[in-house]
């Protein structure tokens, strides 16, 4: 992923947890311009920016590669 960015961070208090907003950039050009993952309130209070980022990361890519097509 060549740049990613959180566009907003929505708390949701009724499951105790935060929806992340984001796009991608990847090095070929492609985008995913509005994707979001679901944390939980108390990871999103323990995160710092980066280590937010770095949890949308490491989710988009465990999905992606683990995502089978044509089967």
């Amino acid at each position: 992923m060549n740049n990613i960015q959180m566009k907003n961070e929505i708390p949701d208090t009724s499951n105790d947890t935060v929806k992340l907003a984001f796009s991608v950039t990847f090095d070929d050009g492609t985008t995913i311009s509005d994707g979001a993952i679901v944390i939980s309130r108390s990871e999103w209070l323990e995160y710092n920016g980066q280590q937010k980022l770095d949890k949308i990361v490491e989710i988009v890519s465990k999905n992606m590669l683990s995502t089978k097509v044509g089967a």
